[in-house]
């Protein structure tokens, strides 16, 4: 409930702005005017910096990872460094004269950043992704050259226009030089694209625009672009609201409140008058925008090290999330039963799910073998709903007889689940997750690739949670001190791309795939499950049931 009300807060905090925004607007609070062209090139150029900093990051992490939400995420923050770039350029009366261009990149790199960042959330098909992935060198290329066209076209068209005259910047920096492009009372000036203004009696230089981007300036095509820029931001916002409620990691909180302040600049541009403060809180929202999304990134580097470790990480979280509004009644229902009855379990089961769509997401499995992989690995313990409380609560170790009625929890499963239909697929994971390679598992006795890869995957999924959980009479073992175990057992008893698989994911997360609950929680289970094999009485290592 706590944290519950922190995320409510934030988000309240995170409006603040368009609050101050509605004040100045209605006379609320005054709103003053400051004309500075020098400090808006300034501010602007630092935001467009900014961008382009995350766009050459997250470029880099498209590079490693070969994933089209990353290459999104680097094509969104390149737009905006780009196209609010070519906004500084074009201040009037500092590298060139009054200009159209100035009004309409501001919205344009929004509009642009938005698109893209919304295509970031996209879970694209395996033959998409592959397409996308496979050109992602063209695409970078060709969207750099856009942007650079853009900017030559615009900076280019104003100074062929008509020439800057001699002095000017000196004339903008003077009170008389505002009134060149646009510092003018409310009263006496014209409203255009994203707020800027020219005054009545003032020229506006004819360019190349008029002609090829005229319609940007129709009140129509603007306030389309506005319209479909907030509502590709509020997807984006819901999108990362959703994976930070689950996760409470900085990467997604800094894209989550990043997405709200680009939000609420888009309003200010829309509604603002150049100029005024109410005109400066966006260029101010954009530098804030910009920079939670830079803090989240790199306070989440500080925890792994690794620029990898964390855009995986946020993908994963992403995976994760949208494979639990998948979630059927039925599931939910089910493991809210087994959780009532031991609470190991729903830490158990959440971090085996995390771990075994790791495990097939490195195999390759399609996004569909990954959902049914995720829903098996919530319910692997489902038949531990029909295992005797004294047992699943007993503090020491368990008797032979115990333990044979703990065995049977595979097959209970299965008879618990073999009658849903929306869950046939889940069966073979849920039956078959103890089953070993040479034939020593149970409840089966399965051998080699009779084992369905899904059941072999949790197996592994399993054992490594176990092993690296804490114990009541041990802690949690380090992740090196785990894969001794697994590579002991690769090949005869668990399988070896599985191992591999799992060692791959690792080296890239750094140690952030287990989102562990409290040791508290942890600790406060005194029950002994399923051994890993005979050597348990020299390795002490459950397998975590």
């Amino acid at each position: 409930m706590t944290k519950s009300w922190a995320v409510a807060g934030w988000c309240l905090a995170g409006l603040t702005p368009t609050v101050l925004l509605w004040l100045l607007l209605h006379d609320v609070i005054n709103d003053p005017t400051w004309g500075n062209p020098t400090f808006h090139l300034y501010i602007v150029s630092f935001a467009a910096l900014l961008a382009l900093i995350m766009a050459i990051l997250m470029r880099v992490a498209a590079g490693q990872l070969r994933d089209p939400r990353v290459l999104f995420l680097s094509l969104a923050f390149m737009g905006i460094a780009g196209i609010f770039l070519t906004h500084g350029l074009t201040t009037p009366g500092e590298l060139v004269p009054n200009n159209p261009w100035v009004a309409v990149s501001s919205p344009f790199a929004l509009f642009v950043g938005a698109l893209c960042l919304m295509l970031a959330t996209v879970h694209w098909t395996p033959r998409v992704a592959d397409l996308i992935v496979g050109r992602q060198r063209l695409i970078t290329f060709v969207f750099a050259g856009f942007l650079l066209g853009y900017g030559a076209i615009a900076i280019g068209t104003s100074l062929a226009a008509q020439p800057h005259p001699s002095g000017s910047t000196a004339a903008a920096n003077s009170s008389d030089g505002y009134a060149e492009y646009g510092s003018a009372p409310k009263a006496t000036t014209s409203v255009t694209m994203e707020g800027m203004v020219t005054p009545a009696s003032g020229p506006v230089v004819s360019t190349p625009f008029d002609g090829l981007f005229a319609f940007l300036e129709q009140p129509l095509v603007s306030n389309t672009l506005a319209t479909l820029t907030l509502i590709l931001l509020g997807l984006v916002i819901i999108h990362y609201f959703r994976i930070y409620r689950a996760s409470r990691n900085p990467l997604s909180a800094g894209f989550f409140f990043s997405a709200i302040f680009i939000a609420q600049a888009q309003i200010s541009i829309f509604s603002s008058t150049m100029w005024h403060a109410s005109w400066w809180e966006y260029h101010i929202l954009m530098v804030v925008a910009l920079g939670a999304a830079f803090t989240g990134l790199v306070r989440e580097y500080s925890q792994s090290g690794s620029l990898q470790g964390v855009v995986g990480g946020l993908l994963l979280r992403d995976t994760i999330v949208q494979l639990q509004r998948g979630y059927t009644d039925v599931i939910v229902a089910l493991v809210e039963a087994v959780e009532a009855k031991d609470p190991y379990t729903r830490g158990h089961t959440q971090r085996v799910a995390e771990i075994s769509v790791l495990i097939g997401q490195n195999l390759g499995l399609s996004g569909e073998r990954l959902k049914t992989l995720n829903q098996a690995a919530m319910l692997h313990d489902i038949g531990k709903i029909s295992v005797p409380d004294s047992i699943l609560n007993k503090p020491g170790k368990l008797t032979d007889a115990e333990f044979s009625i703990v065995k049977e929890h595979p097959a209970r499963g299965h008879r618990i689940i073999q009658n849903v239909r929306s869950l046939q697929q889940e069966v073979a994971g849920i039956r078959h997750h103890h089953e070993r390679l040479d034939g020593s598992g149970y409840p089966d006795g399965l051998k080699g690739n009779a084992i369905p890869l899904d059941a072999r995957i949790i197996a592994v999924a399993d054992v490594f949670d176990a092993l690296t959980s804490a114990r009541p009479y041990r802690g949690p073992w380090t992740s090196e001190r785990a894969f001794q175990i697994l590579d002991e057992e690769a090949g005869s008893k668990l399988d070896v791309d599985c191992v591999a698989a799992l060692r791959r994911v690792l080296a890239v997360w750094s140690g952030q795939t287990r989102l562990r609950s409290d040791e508290g929680e942890m600790a406060a289970r005194a029950s002994e499950f399923a051994m890993l094999d005979s050597r348990v009485e020299v390795v002490q290592a459950p397998t975590g049931g």
